[in-house]
């Protein structure tokens, strides 16, 4: 049997969990919700790169990504961050949807899966 870890636990979800070798990510909105499109990605981005770091692995290890965007007019904005921070590393998979978010301030959401 594979051991399950949770990382950050809260009423309804974990930040991560860890099953063997993968890594599971909770849907991460920006904390910096005052800000644009572009901002909120780097947000979320270096969110999600931290989280990754703070459980022993980073952005490198990331197979798969998902992002909800509250607007797909703000796509091509999402992009130009997005297309940078991931310029170093190889290409995880990705979908893109748009999305209702939970809240009008938030204007992106990103999940990853990613392996240690």
């Amino acid at each position: 049997m594979i051991d399950i870890q949770r990382f950050d636990s809260g009423v309804r979800a974990s930040q991560a969990v860890i099953s063997g070798q993968y890594i599971e990510t909770a849907g991460i909105v920006a904390k910096c919700t005052e800000q644009g499109i572009i901002q909120q990605t780097h947000c979320v981005l270096a969110q999600l790169e931290q989280l990754l770091l703070d459980i022993g692995t980073d952005k490198n290890r990331i197979i798969r990504i998902q992002i909800w965007l509250a607007s797909m007019a703000d796509f091509d904005e999402m992009n130009q961050v997005y297309d940078t921070w991931v310029s170093t590393i190889e290409k995880p998979a990705r979908a893109c949807v748009g999305a209702q978010l939970v809240s009008p301030q938030y204007l992106i959401e990103i999940q990853a899966t990613a392996t240690f």
